[in-house]
């Protein structure tokens, strides 16, 4: 099969700013006293070569930053996991649910 039917066969998103509106949509509630997730050691991001938790997070979450290090937002997180799970070879984030009645509300599901 010719590369061109390949790559017309995978899926497209059609619309990129969807997901940005549909966690628009969602609430959540705070808390200020535990953050549920945590970078354990902001210097081992500049060992990190890929820094996939920035490319990864759906909430966009992480953030680079010019020394390259790696900035953390909890309050917009959507408790995916996927951070804990792609920081694979270094191990430096620390995840946890949240405490109950804190975290994110769904409002479609």
């Amino acid at each position: 099969m010719p590369i061109e039917s390949k790559n017309q066969n995978r899926a497209r998103i059609l619309d990129p700013a969807a997901i940005e509106r549909k966690l628009a949509l969602n609430t959540f509630n705070v808390d200020r006293d535990r953050a549920h997730i945590r970078i354990i050691d902001h210097d081992v991001c500049l060992q990190c070569i890929r820094q996939q938790c920035i490319n990864s997070c759906p909430a966009t979450c992480y953030a680079p930053q010019e020394d390259g290090r790696v900035l953390f937002s909890y309050e917009g997180c959507v408790e995916c996991g996927t951070c804990r799970i792609v920081c694979n070879e270094f191990d430096n984030v620390e995840w946890t649910y949240p405490r109950g009645g804190f975290g994110i509300q769904y409002r479609l599901g």
